[in-house]
């Protein structure tokens, strides 16, 4: 672990770890993480982005994004010395993106792996051009092809490192020859650095063509990174902008909140007071029937009284006119009596006169 450290501390002091081979790792860590998930929270014009905690619990205004592990393979073919040689090229390449590389392209996350592949593709190939370029010498017929293969797997590291791409790369060269199919590197390195002399001047003339394309890529990369780098800063200035304009409605949304609040707190004040007087109101028309209906009840019963008041003095003059009735009868029968006494007595004289 030591000696990785001191490696990685060797390249971002700008030193050259290529300089003897002993310096070269025997493998590039990246520190993958198969878990690796990128939240996206967004809510109106607001947007931010950051890697999922552990304890986390996920909202309406949320989006998970997994950051996957991508398998990168690649495969090409190259021929040496007029197409005596030919040369196999197999690079496993293994990469994922980190919270810093999707924030700088924001813009790609939903084909955050796909934009890594079809942006470095021609860059990967320039490192893999850079390495073959070596093989021009011939000292890999003695040497053999390990040290280019993991000049190879750690230049791409480097490469996609520096971009907060992390990368893991294995690479394989195996060479075949067109005359002599059989031959095998190390037995036969004598013999196949002399048929590799007749074509030095042949290489010399494809390796000027290759550092004049090589130049040519270089200064199209260059333009496109360019290019890139002023859609970044666009990209930058707009998510200013759209920052600046998620605060301001942030506030609007908040002042509106304190005003709903207070018209709200208005609003039940008034139903209150409202209830209150409806309460009062109530109370008096309560009162005021009580009163009413206590009224009538008088009048009701007044006018029994006087209805009874009625019925007695008829009753009463009923009573009189009987009585008086019955007095006159009385008076007539005895006024009867005491004339039929009286006639009875008037014959009684009569009848003595007459003895």
């Amino acid at each position: 672990m030591t000696e990785s450290n001191s490696e990685l501390d060797a390249w971002l002091t700008g030193e050259d770890i290529f300089a003897e081979t002993s310096s070269l790792p025997e493998q590039w860590v990246a520190g993958f993480d198969a878990d690796r998930q990128l939240v996206e929270f967004k809510l109106g014009p607001l947007k931010r982005l950051f890697l999922r905690p552990a304890k986390f619990t996920k909202r309406f205004y949320h989006r998970i994004h997994p950051l996957s592990i991508e398998t990168w393979p690649y495969r090409r073919q190259f021929k040496l010395f007029d197409d005596f040689c030919t040369i196999y090229i197999t690079l496993d390449l293994r990469f994922q993106a980190t919270l810093e590389y999707v924030r700088r392209n924001a813009e790609m996350l939903e084909n955050i792996n796909r934009h890594i592949q079809n942006l470095y593709a021609a860059v990967i190939e320039d490192k893999i051009n850079q390495e073959l370029s070596n093989l021009a010498d011939g000292l890999w017929v003695q040497n053999g092809l390990s040290i280019h293969e993991k000049r190879i797997a750690i230049s791409v590291c480097e490469t996609l490192t520096q971009q907060y791409i992390q990368a893991e790369a294995i690479c394989q060269i195996s060479v075949t020859f067109a005359e002599f199919p059989d031959v095998q590197l190390g037995r036969d390195s004598v013999y196949l650095h002399v048929l590799k002399k007749t074509y030095e001047t042949q290489e010399r003339q494809h390796q000027e063509r290759l550092r004049q394309q090589r130049l040519d890529e270089q200064q199209t990369l260059q333009g496109k990174q360019q290019e890139l780098e002023h859609l970044k800063q666009l990209a930058e200035m707009q998510r200013q902008i759209q920052l600046q304009e998620a605060e301001a409605q942030i506030r609007l949304l908040l002042d509106k909140e304190q005003q709903i609040a207070q018209r709200r707190e208005v609003e039940k004040r008034l139903h209150a007071e409202q209830v209150r007087h409806e309460q009062e109101l109530q109370a008096i028309r309560l009162e005021i029937e009580l009163e009413t209906q206590q009224r009538l009840e008088a009048r009701q019963r007044l006018l029994e009284i006087e209805q009874l008041a009625e019925r007695l003095v008829h009753q009463a003059e009923v009573e009189e006119k009987q009585l008086l009735a019955e007095i006159q009868r009385r008076q007539v029968a005895q006024m009867h009596r005491q004339r039929a006494e009286h006639t009875d007595s008037g014959q009684r004289d009569e009848e003595e006169r007459d003895e």
